[in-house]
C-alpha cells in the first residue's frame, strides 16, 4: 500500500531518490566565461546552457547575493531560450527512453511577463506557462518517447524587458523532481586529464591528441564552455584544442615568472597574451659563450714564416651537435577533456 504525502507517493518518492539529475550546473555554479576587470564582473552564460535572445540588449549573468541566474529580455517581442541539452551523457536512451522525466524550475517572475518552461524530446513536449507571480515553482513531466533523438529542457520569454530570476532548474526520471540529486555529470565538464595506459579516451571524454576538430551538435554543454577559445568550425561550433606533443605550463597571470606571457599566441582562436589555452613557440634563455685564450704562450714555432691563425672565411668554428629539439625527460600521454 501507498503512503500519500500530499500529491506525492511514498514509492515516486523512493523511486525518485535513486535517480541522478540530468541538469548539469542546476544551480549555476559554474562560469568559465566569467570576464573579471578589476572590481567589474560579467559572468556571461552559465556552463552547460544555451542562452539565444536575437533582440537588442537582452543579457544573461548572475547574481551572487542571492545565488541566481539573472536573464533581462531584450527590448521587444522577440522569444529568448535558455536551454540545456539533458541526453549529452553516453547510451541515454537506455536511461531516458520509455521513462517519465519530471522536471522542476524555481524562478521569480516579475509582474506582467510571461514564462514557458517546457521539456521536448523531439517528438512529443510538455509545457506550462506563468504570468507575473513572483517566486514560483513551475513543473512538467514527459515519457520519452523511444524514439527521440534529443531531450531538451527550455525556459523561455517574450516579455520586452522581463527580468527573471533563477534559483535552480532540475530533472530527473520519475514522477517527482529533486535538486538534491547527484548530477548524471560526474565532475566538470572541459575537465583536462590525461592518461598513460590507454590510447583510448573513455566514454564520457574527448582525445585531446588529434587534430583540431569541430564539437558535433550533442555537445552544447561542452560547447558552452570551450566557447569559440581555439577557434570554430564550418558550423560555428568550438574546435577542440590539437595538443599533440607539447607540454603544459601553469598560467602566469601576472607573476612574471613566464617573462614572455604577454606575446603568447592564439591556440586556434584569437586569444592571445597571459591567457589561459594560449602558445609558446620554442625559445633558448639568451645566453653567451665564454673563449679563454692565453697571452703566456707561444702561438708559433720553428722557422720564420706565413700561417693562417684564424680562417675568416668561416661564419662558424663550432659544428652541429645534439638531436631535433631541446627537451626534458618525458613520458607521453593521451590527454583528453570532458564532455559528459
Amino acid at each position: 500500500m501507498e503512503t500519500v504525502c500530499g500529491t506525492v507517493t511514498t514509492q515516486s518518492l523512493l523511486l525518485a531518490m535513486q535517480q541522478r539529475n540530468l541538469v548539469y550546473n542546476y544551480d549555476f555554479r559554474y562560469y568559465s566565461n566569467k570576464v573579471v576587470i578589476g572590481n567589474d564582473v560579467t559572468y556571461n552564460s552559465p556552463d552547460g546552457w544555451i542562452y539565444l535572445d536575437p533582440g537588442r540588449n537582452g543579457k544573461i549573468g548572475f547574481d551572487p547575493a542571492s545565488n541566481t541566474c539573472i536573464i533581462t529580455k531584450s527590448e521587444d517581442n522577440s522569444p529568448m531560450r535558455f536551454a540545456q541539452a539533458l541526453h549529452e551523457f553516453p547510451r541515454w536512451q537506455s536511461v531516458l527512453a520509455g521513462k517519465e522525466v519530471t522536471a522542476k524550475a524555481i524562478l521569480n517572475i516579475p509582474s506582467g511577463a510571461e514564462v514557458t518552461f517546457s521539456l521536448t524530446d523531439g517528438t512529443d513536449a510538455c509545457t506550462m506557462s506563468r504570468k507575473g507571480s513572483g517566486l514560483t515553482e513551475m513543473v512538467v513531466h514527459l515519457v520519452i518517447n523511444p524514439k527521440s533523438t534529443a531531450v531538451l529542457l527550455t525556459v523561455g520569454c517574450a516579455t520586452p524587458f522581463a527580468r527573471i530570476a533563477i534559483y535552480s532548474i532540475c530533472a530527473n526520471v520519475g514522477e517527482v523532481a529533486l535538486d538534491s540529486l547527484p548530477c548524471t555529470v560526474q565532475g566538470i565538464i572541459g575537465e583536462r586529464k590525461q592518461y598513460i595506459a590507454t590510447d583510448n579516451p573513455p566514454a564520457e571524454e574527448l582525445s585531446l591528441c588529434n587534430p583540431a576538430t569541430e564539437l558535433g551538435p550533442d555537445f552544447s554543454r561542452l560547447n558552452s564552455v570551450i566557447n569559440g577559445r581555439f577557434g570554430t568550425g564550418t558550423n560555428k561550433r568550438s574546435l577542440l584544442p590539437d595538443m599533440r606533443g607539447y607540454f603544459s605550463r601553469a598560467w602566469d597571470h601576472g607573476a612574471g615568472t613566464d617573462p614572455d606571457a604577454g606575446q603568447r599566441k592564439p591556440l586556434g582562436g584569437t586569444i592571445k597574451g597571459d591567457n589561459v589555452g594560449t602558445l609558446e613557440e620554442d625559445e633558448f634563455l639568451k645566453h653567451d659563450h665564454q673563449l679563454l685564450f692565453s697571452t703566456d704562450k707561444p702561438i708559433l714555432t720553428g722557422k720564420e714564416g706565413s700561417a693562417t691563425i684564424i680562417n675568416t672565411s668561416n661564419t662558424s668554428n663550432t659544428k652541429p651537435a645534439g638531436g631535433k629539439e631541446t627537451r626534458p625527460k618525458n613520458l607521453a600521454e593521451l590527454f583528453t577533456i570532458k564532455w559528459a
